[in-house]
């Protein structure tokens, strides 16, 4: 047996660095909310607007709306605002969508993109269906939920770079300006009368503004790429499975990879990733059908955080700019589209306060759904991972009264 190397795992992602203060794991949970009022979070009268930021430069480009960040949020509000009959311009670092980890759609994504008249672009595209989720959570018995008892039919289990690139597209056909590969210098490059941040975690343009983000906890992701070798036990099924210091994550991609990851928390010491899976039951049947792809494990932040406010002066943040979610709840990207909507008939009616309590309700419930989702965990009373998370049940129950 090899030996075993102790690991501290610290997240490499520089989003979740940058000022996030988290939230004591005492039981207090969150005493604030992500809109513009409640205690521990500033009016949106205190925070700056990043617009009047955006005057300086000599040669600069004028928007009606400039959105900075080009992902699933970012270009949804573009759409939405196009159909609002609101011109806007995207900014996006990256010349084109770059690989991200793949992800599983809930069957009622469908909703959001049919609202933003895509979904049959989305399904052009040809994403693998997801028939349903199996896990081992609570005890070592599998359940399994199957899609097909859904309203909307069945999950997806998507290309997450081919469907970034087709919501950019959708936006450009529908007459919005992208300017890709260029990085944003509030400084020199743009002037804007309105700006959204949909910078992800980074939450760059609402910080500039001087808002704060705060995390509830310490979760990484640690992820591999597997390629196959033999069928796939579990089928299009995604997989969760607790195990005393986290929990387990894979699931199919379309080009036939397996994505695993190990969800646990950045501070704590835990062993090395292969040693770690070969510790789980049902994950550990699942990938020796396949062969690893990559030497060492991808890290990031998958912590759920948010504003202190949401909203300010001639700005406001969408998707994971204002709220991000454990990925547990797999609400990631169906959040950031739902939030895109919110975002441009805020942005188009002038009622941003209505947006900031929209934001705000919707992560209290998840809060809720959160902490009752862990509590149901219960074969590890010692492990600090799991202690953190039950404290919050009582936290969260009252934040949502």
């Amino acid at each position: 047996m090899p030996r075993r190397r102790r690991r501290r795992y610290e997240s490499h992602d520089p989003e979740a660095s940058c000022r996030e203060r988290p939230a004591r794991d005492s039981g207090q949970g969150e005493a604030g909310s992500p809109g513009h009022r409640g205690s521990g979070c500033a009016a949106a009268a205190e925070v700056g607007s990043p617009a009047s930021r955006l005057r300086h430069g000599r040669s600069a480009l004028i928007h009606d709306v400039l959105i900075v960040g080009g992902g699933p949020a970012g270009a949804a509000t573009a759409i939405a605002l196009a159909d609002r009959g609101v011109k806007s311009a995207i900014v996006e670092r990256n010349p084109a969508p770059p690989p991200r980890v793949g992800e599983t759609l809930p069957p009622s994504v469908r909703n959001p993109l049919e609202k933003l008249g895509v979904w049959q672009r989305f399904l052009d595209d040809r994403h693998d269906p997801a028939v349903g989720n199996r896990s081992s959570w609570g005890s070592d018995r599998i359940d399994e939920i199957h899609f097909i008892r859904n309203a909307y039919g069945n999950g997806w289990h998507i290309d997450r770079q081919k469907f970034e690139g087709m919501l950019l597209d959708e936006a450009r056909a529908r007459g919005v300006t992208l300017f890709m590969g260029e990085k944003f210098d509030p400084q020199t490059s743009h002037r804007a009368h309105f700006v959204v941040d949909a910078t992800g975690r980074a939450s760059f343009i609402a910080r500039l503004a001087g808002a704060d983000r705060i995390a509830i906890d310490h979760l990484i992701a640690l992820t591999m790429f597997l390629e196959p070798r033999l069928p796939d036990p579990q089928q299009k099924f995604t997989l969760i499975e607790a195990v005393e210091n986290g929990w387990w994550y894979s699931a199919p991609l379309p080009d036939g990879r397996l994505v695993v990851a190990y969800m646990t928390d950045g501070d704590l010491e835990r062993e090395e990733w292969s040693d770690a899976v070969a510790r789980t039951h049902t994950t550990r049947e699942r990938i020796a059908a396949y062969a690893p792809a990559d030497d060492e494990p991808h890290i990031a932040s998958a912590n759920t955080s948010r504003l202190n406010t949401v909203i300010g002066t001639n700005w406001l943040a969408a998707g994971d700019a204002a709220t991000a979610f454990d990925p547990l709840s797999s609400q990631g990207i169906i959040t950031a589209l739902e939030s895109a909507l919110d975002a441009a008939t805020a942005i188009a009616d002038d009622n941003l306060a209505h947006y900031a309590e929209n934001v705000t309700d919707r992560y209290r419930q998840y809060l809720v759904e959160r902490a009752q989702y862990y509590a149901a965990e219960q074969r590890w009373p010692h492990s600090e991972f799991w202690r953190r998370r039950q404290l919050h049940l009582q936290a969260s129950h009252a934040n949502a009264s």
